[in-house]
């Protein structure tokens, strides 16, 4: 196909991709979107990875999808099934183990066989963080309001947001402990066992080079309960029927319909840059034109790999260079030929802890020295490990009798202290296996085939800098007005005409699709008022900038 002019062009297919796609042409804007892989998904997409098998190679699990998006691109009609996944199933290297149910009566039963004390906290724990969690839930569809401006849009945007929080005053203080203190902190100030703080606390560490004991990862476990809260009555958390990828499907045709042009196969080269603005794009064929470009790329590869350098300022690049997005997760998807079987479990065909997540979890301590140890490049023996069969919804994904198992292992780093990953890949992937078999005795002889993705391999085949799953950390630093990088938390960049639309923007990472919403909007709101964009004050170590 000839090239022609487009309105808006977007890098990547993934999923706020194709929701910025969907809503930028509903809005009447001409849209290509440019995929390098045959076919979309990014890091939702579902690949056969053993002749008959198929699994979710990047994102497992639905947790974060706003309903807003839900209803407008109509998933429902187009066939997406959700199986609520759960209860979660927490094992402890002592034997013991405990659920985490959706309701909360059971909940609080498992919890006190550890501690009653810590049971008869639980309910206002869970009543406070989904408190906090419903208001943060609201902040994820707005664009985030930067103080330094003193713009009429930003100030309204400022105002509504500071209505939204003093709606719930009350939790303001509450909220600012939660965004800046450890994880491990706030746990001690509510808990005292220690299996309970490893059940709700492990998530700090998600893809993050921090332990739970690092200032801000608290937050970490609110956007994580934020995440797997169904929210307005949808049931958007769980296994999707046909995978992961069966989402960005639909997305794709939503897109389409609404009057999006979709190519895959087409590698974007370079984005085109004249003059201070965005023109286009560059493949290896062609040069294609357009008014807006948004990337859905990380911020490192598009800022550091897709642009010249001469045509972002010295400070914007020193500042993405410095940003944080090392991943620290190694993805296997394993072929059995059946069911794992938990030690210590009635020998049941399928068992409770089969239909939700698996977390192998160490204490909180031992998580805070497995994390140490991959800041310096060295990979946890014995790390927490989250484990999960879709085939028990759908066994469509597996041969008939024939099963899945996904494994997320944490504190793998990107950056190793000795041999690269391609030289250890196959034997940390042993390691796993056989430390899982402590659990499951039956996992490792029932292997046929498995798939191993090292942070390496997902930055090749995934395009996730640092095999970052969230496009960079979600720690305070790096997070709303912030994120990327501060000044620039609005989805526009240095370079007019150019947006980013992917989880390096706010809210962050998860297939929440808000990214790739709140950045359409800000294109057509520019589209509607064009302006050249105000560069924020930023302190150099020769100038000041006014504003500062």
């Amino acid at each position: 196909m000839g090239s022609r002019d487009y309105d808006a062009v977007i890098v990547g297919g993934g999923h706020n991709g194709l929701v910025a796609a969907f809503y930028l042409a509903r809005g009447g804007v001409r849209t290509l979107v440019l995929e390098r892989r045959a076919f979309v998904g990014g890091a939702c997409a579902t690949e056969e990875f053993a002749p008959g098998f198929r699994a979710s190679s990047g994102a497992y699990v639905l947790s974060m999808l706003r309903p807003a998006i839900w209803e407008d691109m109509r998933m429902r009609r187009r066939g997406i099934v959700v199986d609520g996944a759960g209860p979660t199933l927490n094992v402890f290297a002592d034997g013991s183990h405990l659920f985490l149910h959706d309701e909360l009566e059971p909940t609080v039963e498992e919890i006190g066989r550890f501690s009653k004390t810590d049971a008869r906290a639980f309910p206002a724990f869970e009543e406070r963080l989904g408190r906090i969690g419903a208001v943060a839930g609201e902040l994820y569809d707005v664009t985030p309001a930067d103080p330094s401006r003193i713009r009429r849009r930003d100030l309204r945007r400022a105002a509504w947001m500071g209505a939204t929080i003093l709606r719930q005053r009350r939790l303001l203080r509450e909220a600012a402990f939660l965004f800046t203190t450890s994880a491990a902190q706030y746990l001690d100030e509510h808990f005292e066992s220690e299996h309970v703080k490893a059940a709700v606390g492990w998530h700090a560490i998600n893809d993050s080079v921090h332990g739970p004991s690092a200032p801000g990862t608290a937050f970490v476990v609110l956007h994580e309960h934020v995440s797997t809260t169904p929210v307005g009555g949808l049931r958007t958390w769980g296994f999707v029927r046909g995978g992961m990828g069966r989402i960005t499907e639909a997305m794709a045709d939503a897109a389409r319909e609404a009057g999006a042009e979709i190519r895959t196969g087409v590698d974007v080269e370079r984005i085109v840059v004249r003059g201070g603005r965005a023109r286009g794009v560059q493949t290896a064929t062609e040069e294609i034109a357009a008014d807006a470009v948004l990337s859905n790329a990380d911020p490192k590869r598009t800022f550091l790999g897709l642009l010249e350098e001469h045509d972002l300022p010295a400070w914007f690049t020193a500042a993405v260079r410095a940003y944080r997005c090392e991943g620290t997760s190694m993805k296997i998807n394993l072929a059995v030929g059946e069911l794992p079987r938990l030690r210590g479990f009635a020998d049941e065909p399928t068992h409770l802890y089969h239909r939700g997540l698996v977390e192998v979890s160490p204490l909180l301590d031992e998580l805070d020295a497995q994390q140490a140890g991959a800041r310096h490049g060295i990979p946890a023996d014995r790390p927490h490990v989250e484990l999960c069969v879709p085939t028990v919804f759908d066994s469509s994904l597996a041969p008939p009798g024939r099963h899945v198992v996904t494994i997320d292992v944490n504190s793998q780093p990107y950056g190793l202290q000795s041999d690269g990953w391609e030289t250890i890949r196959e034997q940390a992937a042993d390691r796993v296996i056989s430390y899982l078999g402590e659990f499951f005795p039956n996992l490792p002889g029932s292997v046929l085939h498995r798939q191993v993705l090292t942070p390496l391999d997902l930055e090749r085949v995934l395009a996730l800098t640092g095999g970052h799953a969230l496009h960079g950390e979600m720690t305070p630093d790096q997070l709303l007005f912030m994120r990327p990088v501060r000044g620039f938390g609005d989805y526009r960049t240095p370079v007019d005409g150019l947006y980013l639309c992917g989880a390096g923007t706010h809210p962050g990472g998860g297939v929440s699709g808000a990214n790739g919403r709140n950045c359409a909007r800000e294109v057509l709101r520019d589209r509607r008022r064009p302006r050249r964009r105000l560069r924020p004050p930023v302190a150099t170590t020769r100038s000041r900038r006014p504003g500062l």
